[in-house]
């Protein structure tokens, strides 16, 4: 398959290469990735600057449908099965991932951890986790089950070798924050790369005592407890979990997922923003320990949204506190069809949904802040994989 920007060839191998099928394609945007069906030996899917998915047969030039949701280009696709259902990732320029499912053609979970557009998206089959890199050098690892967040892979800065060829590592190396390119497996293993720049990092997660221990030891560190808050018919969404766990650990940073359940059958506006502000012994305030509140945006009906909200690196001793976060959400109809470009905008939506009539509904959240004796390289969740680049 080759692909140019309004159409795609179909190359046939046992016939020397001939041409056996063109596709054309209306948008006029150009297409970023092709994945063939492993499930149907006769469909493809695209990833295309226009914002869309497509599937397509291949006796058939015109394309079959379409999967909208991302308002921004979509960058990379790759197919994965649960339950016996398959699953697209898509990863777009928007700063998300989406799950979708192939059966209803429906997207049915949201991935939003960064302010940086997913670049390359995978499915690992041996670990059952879902990756994805970020245009800012960051790799997260997702659940394939309950789309949870298990890890986040910072690749490290390469520094210049001391021993006098500088201009070779120029020419085979590059900084830390570049692209996430692409990402690779082996079906005989627990590890995976990826491509960044110019380097190549391999990650070993077999030397993480396994997969099992691992997630066990982090999950308790940065949830509260395992049980969703149950919504009446009086709430919009549905929150997971109800309360935020952050260990204090010094000079770190460290991340809690947040998943936001849109059971209506309308679109809803959420703002997620720090409910009290005060000044701490170790002379921070509050508003200053997470580093990505206020979070806003949409979700759409029947799907479920992930936040990953990250505290900044803590000082170097911190007591144990909390804050209270805000959820507001409110069914949002046609405003603003495309996200919010600033926090301004969702402010301003919210009044004027109030003023319209629309209910907006408040759920208070705990975020909990709590000092370790001691913390192992297991417990802390941007640490818990080794790196080895290979340049």
């Amino acid at each position: 398959m080759s692909w140019s920007s309004d159409e795609m060839n179909l190359w046939d191998w046992d016939k020397a290469w001939e041409c056996t099928q063109t596709f054309k394609c209306k948008h006029s945007g150009y297409i970023c990735q092709v994945m063939f069906n492993p499930k149907n030996s006769n469909s493809f899917v695209t990833a295309s600057a226009n914002h869309m998915i497509e599937v397509w047969d291949f006796d058939s030039p015109q394309c079959k449908y379409t999967l909208s949701g991302h308002w921004d280009r979509v960058n990379c696709l790759d197919f994965f099965t649960h339950d016996n259902q398959q699953y697209l990732i898509t990863g777009s320029s928007d700063c998300s991932a989406k799950i979708w499912d192939m059966h209803s053609n429906m997207c049915t979970h949201t991935l939003h951890a960064s302010m940086s557009p997913v670049m390359s998206v995978m499915f690992h089959p041996n670990l059952q986790v879902l990756i994805t890199g970020l245009e800012d050098g960051t790799v997260y690892l997702w659940s394939s089950t309950n789309f949870r967040l298990e890890r986040i892979i910072n690749p490290p800065v390469i520094e210049p070798p001391a021993w006098g060829f500088g201009w070779l590592y120029n020419i085979f190396s590059s900084p830390v924050s570049e692209h996430v390119w692409g990402l690779a497996c082996s079906m005989q293993s627990e590890g995976f790369v990826f491509g960044r720049g110019e380097t190549v990092a391999m990650v070993d997660v077999s030397n993480v005592n396994n997969q099992e221990e691992s997630s066990h030891h982090s999950v308790p560190q940065i949830r509260a407890d395992t049980t969703t808050q149950l919504i009446d018919n009086s709430v919009l969404l549905e929150v997971h979990p109800s309360d935020l766990r952050f260990p204090l650990q010094p000079h770190k940073s460290t991340t809690c997922s947040l998943d936001l359940t849109n059971h209506t059958y309308e679109r809803v506006a959420f703002r997620l923003v720090q409910k009290n502000k005060k000044s701490h012994s170790f002379g921070e305030e509050e508003d200053s320990l997470l580093s990505n509140v206020p979070i806003y945006g949409f979700i759409a009906s029947g799907s479920t949204y992930t936040l990953v909200v990250t505290t900044k690196e803590w000082p170097d001793q911190g007591e144990d506190t909390s804050l209270d976060l805000l959820l507001q959400s409110s069914i949002s109809g046609d405003k603003f069809i495309v996200p919010f470009e600033n926090e301004t905008e969702c402010v301003d939506l919210f009044e004027e949904l109030k003023e319209m009539g629309n209910v907006v509904h408040e759920l208070t959240l705990k975020a909990v802040f709590y000092a370790q004796e001691e913390v192992t390289r297991e417990s802390c969740l941007s640490n818990a994989i080794d790196l080895s680049l290979v340049l």
